[in-house]
């Protein structure tokens, strides 16, 4: 740990450059946007020459360092599984990366994938911040490009124990930032896991980015593939399945989880990749009702595209290859920001996928009967309050269609002999809920599992801590040995056993208890049961 700690030392000037520190005596500090500024100044930075923060894979030789507030964590923040969709590889799926032995600084993280900021306040912008992919410079609000994306974004981060190597074997959880299809990567606050990593030296995390908005669901006629999140999350597995070793993870035991839209694509990729899924278990956590286009509802899938290209010059009516190679050709940031401004009719959206029937299927439940899933455990998840919104009756509705979509799901799964660890999280801890009701609200659960709370503002009250730690425990033994948790207390969901099955719930009162599938859920059944918003 001494070699450690001088390392530490040494790279500490790299991890406040991400964060932007302006030293008082930089005079002419005014002379420069905030964002240039805060780079200007630093001190000049070096590669590491220690072995262990070295890794070489056949795409290249990562150098990462040991994280600034947790030297017990290593972390490599930039690695590319894919090569630049960049060009003639603008929306095409994520090929290979070129096989390469250059030197590669991996100390820093690269851009989230093209997006922009919104221009108006909203739940997220004024209560969680932290949720927010980090644009240095701009505001929350911004209403611009967020200036930490671009269109080489196909990366992923690796979170270790300082001291992993070739040899741990160490089990793998491979996130997918949520972010509503529009927003979201790697470099998002209060999803960073190095306090997780920290406390357990048990596993590893890796973090992707993936396309989004019209980038990765780009609903052009001339493309045979529109599924480029999907594929870009598969691109990620598969670059991880072959390469975790190399950092000390075990590429047989790779959890696939996500939140949200992370969720949502998670799901869809169990079912899009059942023979050969790569990942062993997979985690669901407040998974959408639907991101899937209801095709029978929709007159022309490809409109929003054609309403884009046609505002961006590339009219070329019914002649879609040469529409798409025109968009090839236009800025990316043109684009975004045209998106981003547009306040036409009709409305335009990348959010939801276009069914293919090979990535992306209009009717699970079939795939399910036809047995097209993927195998392994699963955790299914969900919050007491998915909806951002105090008036209780919409809450209480549209959260009945997030627990009943969970129910259904397992349900399927379990008639395939596929066993699902449920829980509810119900905590309510004002220093990352500051108004009462929002209660356990949607995301809040990720900084319980990723122990960032601790860095949000407000008093972190015992229970709190209790809690965070038992819901890492329990994701950590599900990542190890699911088999080990029915000893621990948590049992397969099982909506056939008596009172609808057990499903633990976090942070009501108590740092964990069971309660059952009828006290949560009844509500999916009989509409005079309201559902649980409150925990």
């Amino acid at each position: 740990m001494a070699l450690q700690a001088v390392l530490l030392l040494a790279l500490s000037g790299i991890a406040s450059a991400q964060w932007g520190t302006l030293p008082s005596n930089a005079d002419n500090a005014t002379d420069h946007p905030a964002y240039y500024a805060n780079l200007t100044f630093e001190p000049a930075r070096s590669i590491s020459t220690w072995e262990n923060l070295t890794v070489e894979t056949p795409s290249g030789t990562f150098v990462g360092m040991l994280n600034d507030s947790y030297p017990d964590v290593r972390q490599f923040l930039r690695i590319p599984f894919a090569q630049p969709p960049i060009g003639d590889l603008r929306w095409m799926p994520p090929q290979k990366p070129l096989p390469s032995n250059k030197r590669i600084d991996s100390s820093r993280y690269g851009p989230a994938c093209p997006q922009y900021v919104v221009s108006t306040g909203t739940i997220w912008t004024e209560w969680a911040p932290s949720d927010a992919l980090l644009n240095l410079g701009e505001s929350q609000v911004e209403g611009a490009v967020a200036w930490s994306s671009d269109e080489d974004c196909l990366s992923l981060a690796v979170w270790t124990p300082a001291d992993a190597d070739r040899h741990s074997k160490l089990p793998v959880a491979l996130f997918v930032t949520g972010g509503g299809g529009t927003q979201g990567g790697i470099w998002t606050p209060s999803q960073l896991p190095s306090p997780w990593v920290s406390r357990s030296q048990e596993h590893i995390v890796v973090t992707i980015n993936y396309r989004v908005n019209i980038f990765g669901n780009p609903k052009s006629r001339a493309l045979d593939e529109t599924s480029l999140s999907l594929l870009d999350v598969r691109a990620a597995v598969e670059w991880v399945y072959e390469n975790i070793e190399a950092f000390g993870g075990d590429g047989e035991n790779i959890m696939l989880w996500g939140q949200s839209q992370g969720a949502a694509l998670t799901h869809l990729y169990t079912l899009a990749f059942p023979d050969d899924p790569l990942a062993a278990k997979f985690g669901v956590i407040s998974q959408p009702p639907s991101v899937t286009l209801n095709l029978s509802a929709t007159d022309d899938v490809y409109e929003d595209f054609d309403i884009v290209a046609k505002a961006l010059g590339c009219n070329y009516g019914d002649d879609a290859e040469a529409e798409l190679e025109c968009m090839r050709q236009v800025s990316w940031v043109q684009i975004e920001e045209y998106i981003n401004r547009y306040s036409g009719s009709p409305s335009i959206s990348f959010a939801d996928y276009i069914p293919d029937e090979r990535y992306i299927f209009s009717n699970e439940t079939e795939r399910y009967l036809a047995g097209k899933v993927a195998r392994g455990p699963a955790i299914r998840s969900d919050v007491a309050r998915e909806i951002s919104t105090n008036d209780e009756a919409t809450t209480a509705e549209e959260e009945g269609e997030w627990i009943c979509t969970a129910m259904d799901d397992s349900a399927l799964r379990l008639s395939l002999g596929l066993e699902t660890y449920r829980y509810l999280w119900a905590g309510n801890f004002s220093n990352i809920s500051p108004e009462y009701y929002l209660g356990a609200y949607h995301w809040t659960d990720l900084l319980m599992i990723f122990g960032t709370y601790r860095e949000q503002v407000g008093d972190v009250p015992g229970l709190e801590v209790k809690t965070s730690r038992t819901m890492q425990d329990y994701m950590l033994d599900f990542l190890k040995d699911p088999s080990s948790l029915p000893s621990a207390g948590w049992v397969p969901y099982n909506g056939s056993a008596a009172e609808g099955g057990l499903i633990l719930e976090f942070g009501n009162g108590t740092t964990v208890k069971n309660i059952t599938g009828d006290w949560l859920q009844g509500g999916c059944f009989n509409s005079s049961i309201p559902f649980r918003i409150y925990g």
